[in-house]
């Protein structure tokens, strides 16, 4: 009777072990069977207020003149209202999202990089990865800010994920973030970006928002160094000004096609 026991209890455990692999397995290759396009992402800047100005090649912002601007990126996800959900005439509203885990877009895109957005006072558009994905409309894009702790001190980007460098009123100023926070970036319309083909996309870092219910003329060169600093711990006592730009970061960038 007690050897009876025992098999069924074994039976059972293989039985559970058995579908806990399947539903493993169901979900990593959940995508797998669902039509997939090329897909391209890229990363910009771009300032449209109507307070912009330019100096030297340099889009001034809130009294902040931009010269070079680079941010760093890991762990990219896309999320997706699939084609399949849409073509049943389900409202995107009503679709429960899909991620686009374990496709070679994503497996590209979840490298660390740093991504230049300005360089010498000119926008640049810079790839951050290109692969397959599934079709569907993209809506939201998830990726971690990534502090560089290689190479040499002498790169800008070291130990920051986001850097950014000009002047304010002719002083040479930087900005800079050391966190590697979570960013969400969602489309610019509800519907998202269609995916049904080959398709570049672009994550946009709009400065107008990055630097909202800002002014730049108040800030200081507290330690008399000649530049104009904004970071953690920062000697000039620009503390207030970099925590409203890193909260500003949440709704500064924005998914949209290329």
């Amino acid at each position: 009777m007690k050897n009876s026991i025992k098999h069924i209890q074994k039976l059972a455990f293989i039985m559970a072990l058995g579908f806990l692999t399947f539903s493993c397995s169901q979900d990593d290759d959940a995508n797998m069977d669902e039509p997939q396009s090329n897909v391209a992402l890229s990363a910009t800047t771009e300032s449209s207020g109507s307070s912009n100005a330019r100096m030297n090649d340099r889009v001034i912002v809130n009294g902040f003149a931009t010269s070079q601007f680079a941010v760093g990126t890991k762990d990219v996800e896309m999320r997706y209202a699939a084609k399949a959900d849409l073509l049943a005439g389900i409202s995107i509203g009503n679709i429960s999202l899909r991620t686009n885990v374990n496709t070679s877009f994503h497996n590209e895109a979840s490298k660390s990089r740093n991504v230049i957005l300005v360089n010498n006072g000119d926008v640049r558009v810079s790839t951050i990865a290109e692969g397959r994905s599934p079709q569907g409309n993209y809506t939201e894009v998830n990726f971690r800010l990534f502090k560089k702790t290689d190479g040499s001190s002498n790169d800008p980007m070291y130990e920051k994920s986001l850097w950014i460098a000009g002047e304010i009123n002719g002083k040479v100023s930087t900005i800079w973030l050391t966190t590697e926070k979570m960013i969400k970036a969602r489309s610019q319309n509800a519907a998202g970006v269609e995916v049904d083909g080959d398709t570049e996309m672009i994550l946009s870092f709009d400065m107008d928002k990055l630097f909202a219910g800002i002014d730049f003329n108040t800030a200081v060169d507290a330690n008399g160094d000649g530049r104009i600093d904004i970071g953690p711990n920062s000697a000039d006592g620009n503390a207030a000004i970099l925590t409203r730009i890193e909260s500003n970061l949440e709704t500064a960038v924005m998914l949209k096609r290329k």
